[in-house]
């Protein structure tokens, strides 16, 4: 993509990483609701439980597409849903199974590189 003249080519890969890290957000709900969607299929779980990981997905990658194209605003609106989100799934890993402990860990991983590359983003703007 090229850049507009005038830009820092710091601040755009910061925004570029801080877009990757709400991306990767919103694919790993995008997994976790295929998973849960099998769950409703074969009548383990009810099908209201889709309704927040849809929600999560929406809102991860409107602020990917928003922060890919320089929104500052969105770098800090995500910031705050990979700060609340880190802190829940911390506060899950240690509360179930070893197999729900790796997919917390692999979501915390997920919020510690979008957190940080969201609040550098926020401080090149």
């Amino acid at each position: 993509m090229p850049m507009p003249m005038g830009v820092d080519p710091g601040r755009r890969t910061a925004f570029v990483l801080a877009g990757i890290g709400a991306g990767l957000a919103s694919l790993y709900w995008a997994g976790l609701t295929a998973l849960l969607a099998f769950g409703v299929s074969a009548g383990t779980i009810s099908g209201t439980q889709i309704i927040l990981p849809c929600v999560l997905i929406g809102l991860y990658a409107v602020r990917a597409f928003q922060i890919f194209k320089g929104d500052p605003t969105a770098a800090k609106k995500v910031l705050w849903l990979h700060g609340v989100g880190g802190a829940l799934a911390l506060f899950q890993m240690f509360s179930g199974t070893p197999l729900l402990m790796v997919f917390q860990g692999v979501k915390v991983a997920i919020h510690l590189f979008g957190g940080i590359t969201a609040y550098l983003a926020t401080r090149r703007a």
